[in-house]
């Protein structure tokens, strides 16, 4: 078991980061520089990863973890204009939003909630925000009141992704994920920051939700490449999985349509680097793979087609706390098409050790 030391020390640390993420700079692109490390992967680890089709019933709690977070975002594809929510149940209870305006600053606010409580509904409630599924018709719901935002937002004809984990690496340090909406047609209202009123029907909505026994702040391992693009089909391009220590990739690639969900263990090319601060930072990402597998509820099966798909920045966000630079940048994976991709890396990979 986890000594209560160890544990404080994780919470502190992890608090400590998203604290600095709220704070941290944002440093405008340059060419990569000479002689800045690359946080390029080294090599990828197509070991097989158990997974199934992503259910609600995936979704609820799970008890013991050292990192639960539910994640939703609403993306407009003609404007670009995305709001993206967070709710914590662990390290600490707490919520987050970020903003990307058409035209202004993007942002990242924290949601102060002394509680966060899940159930196997599943739904997720706090004082500032409730995603809850409403069982009778089959859809995610997300209200928010965190003081900065306000929204009530109904996730229509959710296409599902995957269910998968875990992935192991650094420190015994174990990692599940569940995207029971790889894409939507959302329906209902957004109050901005600073903003009025505005309706985002016909936005692109997104749910996934991450746990384990990991901390995200950890220095063993080097960090994680994710990415959704909502294509202009109504489907799903999905990218997620680790960057271990000593700079292996082992994730997945999927495609999620409203037929069929498919996906592989994904070998990982990033190329077009270039400098925020001191963060090298791939504009885009290549994975790819000879075939691919159906998801069914009882696991992956058959042979479905291969994938080979780039995820390219367009509009990169990135904040650098030190510890850990995220960013949570736009993206697409082909023309009409939107999403968010991210390259999150850990210190002593930015330092090239």
């Amino acid at each position: 078991m986890r000594s209560p030391r160890r544990r404080l020390a994780a919470i502190a640390c992890t608090a400590a980061s998203l604290a600095a993420l709220l704070l941290g700079a944002v440093s405008p692109p340059v060419s990569a520089r000479d002689g800045l490390p690359l946080t390029d992967i080294k090599r990828s680890d197509l070991t097989p990863v158990p997974g199934k089709i992503a259910e609600p019933s995936d979704d609820g709690p799970h008890p013991g973890s050292w990192t639960e977070w539910w994640y939703a975002h609403v993306m407009d594809p003609a404007t670009e204009r995305t709001f993206i929510a967070m709710l914590f149940t662990a390290p600490v209870p707490m919520g987050l939003i970020f903003w990307y305006p058409e035209n202004g600053q993007k942002m990242v606010l924290p949601a102060l909630t002394t509680k966060v409580t899940a159930t196997d509904q599943p739904a997720v409630r706090s004082s500032v925000g409730n995603l809850v599924y409403d069982t009778e018709r089959g859809i995610y719901h997300l209200t928010w009141n965190g003081g900065f935002a306000e929204a009530d937002i109904r996730f229509e004809n959710p296409v599902p992704g995957v269910t998968g984990g875990p992935i192991k690496y650094e420190g015994g340090q174990e990692m599940y994920w569940t995207s029971p909406v790889a894409t939507s047609h959302v329906k209902g209202w957004l109050k901005p920051p600073g903003g009025k009123k505005i309706s985002v029907d016909g936005w692109r909505g997104y749910h996934d939700h991450n746990w384990g026994r990991f901390n995200v702040a950890d220095q063993r391992y080097s960090g994680w490449e994710w990415g959704v693009s909502h294509e202009p089909d109504g489907s799903a391009t999905l990218l997620g999985g680790v960057v271990k220590g000593d700079g292996t990739w082992q994730g997945v690639v999927g495609r999620a349509t409203p037929n069929k969900t498919y996906g592989c263990m994904a070998t990982l090319k990033l190329s077009n680097w270039t400098t925020h601060g001191l963060f090298t930072y791939p504009e885009t990402t290549n994975a790819s793979c000879p075939s691919s597998l159906l998801a069914t509820p009882d696991g992956l099966i058959g042979e479905e087609p291969g994938m080979d798909v780039d995820f390219h920045v367009i509009d990169p966000f990135i904040l650098d706390a030190g510890l850990l630079a995220l960013p949570e940048s736009l993206g697409r994976t082909s023309p009409g098409s939107l999403g968010l991709i991210e390259h999150i890396r850990t210190l002593p990979s930015r330092l090239g050790k």
